[in-house]
């Protein structure tokens, strides 16, 4: 079995569908939690923060911080399932068999930083078992010491994950995101716990986005999407292109 340590930063949501997923396939897992929430998590394998409220930036870097100097994974707290695909279908699959399985696609590569799990809505259709140089949300795995100069940021909360990436890209490393297996979760800010209460707040999410487009200018352009909702396109060609070239000259 793989050694590769799993954390979940979980706020509010002490019935965690990520645990519960692994816990089933016997994946061993540390949920982190806020001390105010520490009771009502008991019944998982836990480790409590110095203090509440820190947010998702303080304790994303809190686990990275702790995570020594080689792979680790952090998971969202409400995976909903994992799926394997193939021939252009998805089929739901334990927690072991999606991340295990996909693990060997980057970890002996010592050219990636960090490695996802496709979305599943996307997984279906990709062209390759293996797409570099883009996003990695939700599921995902980080080489600590290859990623050391880089943090989550707090100017960017709500966007702090894109953030990281392009932060892992702009190092010269590559980022993979395996799409044989994929994972579905809720639409962000949609569902009780987590974060739901930073993107409740009026203008967050589109302070954030414009905080994007200052920090990397020519990568992320401000956009609004059907719903409403204030985002950034981020030109993920441009900085994989960039990252390739850097990741090219180490590596002769």
């Amino acid at each position: 079995m793989s050694d590769i340590h799993i954390w979940i930063p979980s706020k509010g949501r002490p019935n965690c569908p990520t645990a519960n997923l692994l816990a089933k396939a016997n994946v061993p897992f540390t949920v982190v939690v806020e001390p105010q929430d520490e009771e009502k998590y008991k019944c998982w394998p836990i480790v409590t923060l110095d203090r509440n409220d820190g947010g998702l930036v303080f304790v994303r870097n809190w686990i990275k911080d702790r995570a020594g100097t080689s792979w680790f994974w952090m998971l969202d707290d409400d995976i909903e399932n994992f799926y394997h695909t193939k021939n252009k279908k998805n089929y739901r699959v334990t927690a072991h068999e999606a991340i295990r399985g996909a693990e060997p696609f980057f970890v002996e590569n010592k050219t990636i930083g960090q490695a996802s799990l496709e979305y599943q809505q996307y997984a279906w259709s990709a062209k390759k078992l293996v797409t570099h140089g883009g996003y990695c949300d939700v599921a995902v795995c980080i080489h600590a010491g290859r990623t050391k100069m880089c943090r989550f940021r707090p100017e960017v909360t709500l966007k702090e994950d894109r953030d990281f990436t392009l932060q892992v890209l702009a190092n010269g490393y590559l980022t993979a995101r395996v799409c044989k297996y994929s994972f579905s979760a809720p639409k962000n800010g949609s569902n009780a716990g987590g974060l739901q209460a930073e993107y409740a707040v009026d203008g967050r999410e589109a302070a954030a986005s414009l905080m994007m487009c200052k920090l990397w200018p020519g990568v992320c352009t401000p956009i609004t999407k059907g719903d409403g909702r204030k985002d950034v396109k981020i030109n993920w060609r441009f900085m994989s292109q960039l990252s390739s070239k850097s990741t090219q000259r180490t590596t002769r």
